[in-house]
C-alpha cells in the first residue's frame, strides 16, 4: 500500500517538474487556473426575478414564506 502512494506522489512531482520547466506548459497551467478563479459560483443572472423564469418556483417560495407567518399569528391568537 505505502508503494502505491510513493508512486503516485513520484509520478506527481514529475508532472509538476515537467510542466514547470516547460513554458508553454506553464503558460497553459496559469490560464487554466486564472479560469477557474475568475468563474463565479452560482447564476447572478436569475437572482431578484425568480417569477419570470419560472411561475411555479415563485409561487412554491410565496406559499413558503407565508407559512412561518400563518404558524406565528396562530399561535399569538391562542394566548
Amino acid at each position: 500500500m505505502r508503494k502505491r502512494y510513493l508512486f503516485s506522489l513520484v509520478v506527481g512531482i514529475g508532472a509538476l517538474t515537467y510542466f514547470f520547466q516547460n513554458e508553454r506548459a506553464k503558460t497553459t497551467m496559469k490560464n487554466w487556473i486564472q479560469m477557474f478563479q475568475m468563474e463565479e459560483s452560482f447564476p447572478i443572472e436569475e437572482a431578484g426575478l425568480p417569477e419570470t423564469d419560472a411561475i411555479e418556483n415563485a409561487k412554491m417560495v410565496d406559499e413558503g414564506s407565508q407559512f412561518g407567518v400563518n404558524y406565528y399569528n396562530h399561535l399569538k391568537e391562542r394566548e
